[in-house]
């Protein structure tokens, strides 16, 4: 009987150590949490490009437009671990290739352009020939325009814009058509409703070179000529003097002029005047001062680009307006009349 009465003691002992028996049930409710601390992540940039394209080339090539703004838009495609409503900005900078700023663009939720899923894409950057997101996506693919961030490609950016997983924000910039061609870098970034800024995404445009000519006369007029001399027309630096020659290169790269002229022809009895001289001198744009003297002559009929004494073009920098001199000459015996003809004036690049 002791040795039973002490297996019940040691029974209890067990049972009062484990406490009281747990009941099965179908089913338990309990309490979860979690915190959130702020903004979590910061955003990614998923994709990025430029309008317009003006080459066949790989990349993104844009066009000056002369004495104009070229309208350039940049399309910026974000996400946000949080879910893309944590997104509050969009920033864009463009820098030159020294890596000096050219300008910042700002797009602020509540106020930025959103590109909707079933919206389009302005690919000529001009506010026509819209092109549907999975179409414009493809062609910019296959341009070679589009830059992908980590992990990102075709396919997943597009399910993702698809399902409202990411956004497509457009902002617009404008390029001056004196900005230097060369390529420049475009540097996007997303911050967060908690000011988190994520890494940049960083492409780049190549900004193309022109040349292009503006004059501020219609006519060169030597008036009453002296036989046997040189008979000139004098220019200035100011282009709202039609009869002070001016002429200025409103593209974005030096330049060289070349001058081709009709013989001068006699109204009455049809004899010409076929010798010409021009004179240019390049300046600097900031201090004046004459960097190269050019004068050339030339006959009618010969195009002839102006030139320095060792025969080297005379540069004509962008954006400053340059004087330039014709003078003719007309040969001993030329007759008494009227002589009319023509001078065409051709912009080269450099």
């Amino acid at each position: 009987m002791k040795k039973v009465a002490s297996i019940l003691v040691a029974l209890a002992l067990v049972l009062g150590l484990l406490g009281a028996p747990v009941l099965a049930v179908e089913e338990e409710t309990v309490d979860t949490k979690a915190s959130v601390g702020g903004s979590g992540s910061p955003p990614f940039i998923c994709a990025k490009f430029e309008t317009p394209d003006h080459d066949v080339a790989l990349g993104t090539q844009i066009m000056p437009i002369p004495e104009a703004m070229r309208l350039v838009k940049f399309y910026v495609i974000v996400g946000d671990p949080n879910g893309v409503d944590d997104v509050a900005s969009v920033d864009v900078t463009v820098r030159y290739d020294d890596g000096t700023e050219k300008f910042q663009l700002r797009a602020v939720r509540g106020t930025w352009t959103m590109i909707p899923w079933t919206g389009m894409i302005d690919m000529d950057g001009d506010c026509t020939g819209e092109t549907p997101i999975p179409a414009a996506l493809a062609a910019l693919e296959a341009q070679g325009r589009i830059a992908y961030g980590p992990g990102q490609d075709l396919s997943s950016v597009l399910y993702d814009l698809e399902n409202g997983k990411q956004l497509l924000i457009e902002l617009v910039g404008e390029m001056d058509y004196h900005q230097p061609s060369m390529d420049y870098t475009v540097e996007a970034v997303g911050t967060d409703a908690g000011s988190d800024t994520g890494d940049p995404l960083v492409n780049t445009f190549f900004y193309m070179s022109i040349v292009a000519l503006k004059i501020d006369f219609t006519m060169i007029d030597w008036q009453t000529v002296n036989i046997s001399q040189w008979n000139y027309v004098l220019g200035d630096e100011n282009m709202t003097t039609p009869a002070r020659p001016t002429v200025q290169n409103v593209g974005n790269d030096p330049a060289k002029i070349q001058l081709h002229a009709s013989a001068l022809t006699g109204v009455a009895f049809g004899k010409t005047i076929e010798e010409f001289d021009a004179e240019m001198d390049c300046k600097d744009p900031v201090t004046g001062a004459i960097l190269q003297e050019g004068r050339i002559e030339f006959l009618a009929c010969v195009p002839t680009v102006i030139a320095d004494a060792t025969g080297a073009p005379v540069l004509l920098p962008p954006c400053t307006p340059t004087q330039i001199d014709f003078s003719v000459h007309p040969p001993y015996g030329t007759v008494e009349d009227l002589y009319q003809g023509t001078m065409t004036i051709t912009i080269l690049h450099y």
